[in-house]
């Protein structure tokens, strides 16, 4: 790994402790400084590790952020609105230290997930600001993420920063009222995160490792907190676990999607899905079986299981008739129809699929039209197939998608 590529993952892995810790003594208002103070650190690195790293890189940024923001604060000071803790400059170089320190890096950052899920935002102002101040990835990264322009993240950064200026300070999650609401917010903008990097919209980089392993790294941080450390994170973090142990063979190496039953099971990530089976035991307390448990129980299946034959495919399509019953949607109905194939045979799932093709969502989702040439191809229709997986091509969203559909097609032996 390069010296630019070894400072941008630190940065990446330091951004979120940095500003949560800063917007924490700063105040919420000041965020932007917050983020000013961290980028002139991350410029600082860059310079003073030309001819080599420190002995201590995350000491030595801490450091740089500790001295450049007293030295902001002290030009501000008289301009600026800082929390009271700072109003002596004796007690500002410890109030700083202080906040970031290790010891108070999982409250800060706790502080922040929560605060930017503010039920007044919708959810993708969430996703958006989890995303900036938690993962570190700018406008421009998370534009192309999901397909919008700059323009689009930068309005929601506003919006995020206007709602958070009305606040004095920070607050401890134990201190939120309505940490309910903010919680279901949280657990959905991760599980979006996680799906944004398991298989998301950006066209170039449709699998991008690093946010799936924030997504589980957040998740993990909030069963710390005895507010947030429910049964269901536990489930969501299990179903973060088995998904991303499959992360080695999601592409080949020409960067092509594989699809499941031609996955290499070997590479799995035995221990990531040992972690699993540990996040889905400690899920199985109280009497409330919730949409992580359920989609954490598909995905379990999937992960112990030898071989697409030996998968226990009538446990699978159990989790989804209850995950219909709960929180239907056309997608949920697809998988549930791929699973009914694999347990009744492919007329069964055939016709549930020839069911949904009137939802709108699925009429311009490539996976549906690929799933059904899946079921016609190996019922012998290959006409049939190739018309389905064209169209799954004529809506891909990536280079990596299509020469998937395209390798089925040339795969059906047909012109």
């Amino acid at each position: 790994m390069s010296l630019p590529e070894l400072v941008e993952d630190l940065f990446r892995k330091e951004y979120a402790h940095l500003v949560s810790a800063l917007t924490r003594v700063l105040g919420p208002s000041n965020i932007p400084l917050a983020e000013d103070v961290v980028h002139d650190a991350l410029v600082s690195a860059m310079q003073a590790w030309r001819f080599g790293l420190p002995q201590d890189p995350k000491a030595w940024l801490i450091r740089a952020a500790h001295n450049r923001a007293i030295d902001i604060i002290r030009r501000e000071q008289r301009h600026r609105s800082f929390l009271p803790e700072l109003a002596t400059m004796t007690a500002l170089s410890g109030t700083i230290e202080a906040a970031l320190a290790p010891a108070a890096e999982s409250a800060g950052q706790l502080a922040m997930m929560f605060t930017v899920c503010d039920p007044s935002l919708n959810r993708e102002t969430h996703v958006t600001l989890i995303l900036r101040w938690l993962c570190g990835l700018s406008p421009k990264e998370i534009g192309q993420a999901f397909l919008v322009d700059t323009q689009t993240i930068d309005r929601r950064l506003h919006r995020g920063r206007g709602r958070l200026r009305q606040l004095g300070r920070l607050p401890d999650v134990d201190d939120l009222p309505d940490i309910d609401a903010r919680r279901d917010s949280v657990l959905r903008s991760l599980y979006l995160l996680f799906n944004e990097g398991y298989h998301g919209s950006n066209p170039h980089d449709p699998v991008r490792p690093f946010l799936c392993e924030e997504a589980l790294r957040l998740t993990e941080l909030l069963l710390d907190a005895k507010a947030t450390a429910q049964p269901d994170l536990h489930a969501l973090a299990a179903l973060f676990c088995f998904d991303a142990a499959r992360l080695p063979t999601r592409l080949d190496e020409h960067g092509v999607f594989v699809p499941l039953e031609d996955q290499d099971r070997s590479r799995w990530d035995r221990a990531r899905i040992e972690r699993g089976l540990m996040h889905l035991a400690r899920s199985a307390t109280g009497d409330h079986m919730s949409r992580w448990h359920l989609e954490a129980g598909i995905a379990c299946e999937h992960a112990i299981a030898p071989s697409i034959r030996e998968t226990d495919w009538d446990r699978i399509v159990g989790f989804y008739q209850v995950l219909a019953q709960q929180s239907w949607s056309p997608v949920v109905a697809l998988n549930r129809g791929l699973a009914v194939a694999e347990r009744d045979g492919i007329d069964a799932g055939r016709r549930e699929l020839i069911a949904l093709a009137g939802e709108p969502k699925l009429s311009r989702y490539p996976f549906y039209w690929a799933a059904r040439a899946d079921l016609e191809r190996r019922g012998g229709c290959h006409t049939a197939a190739r018309e389905n997986y064209s169209r799954a091509i004529a809506l891909s969203r990536s280079p990596a998608e299509r020469m998937s559909f395209e390798r089925r097609i040339e795969s059906l032996g047909i012109s």
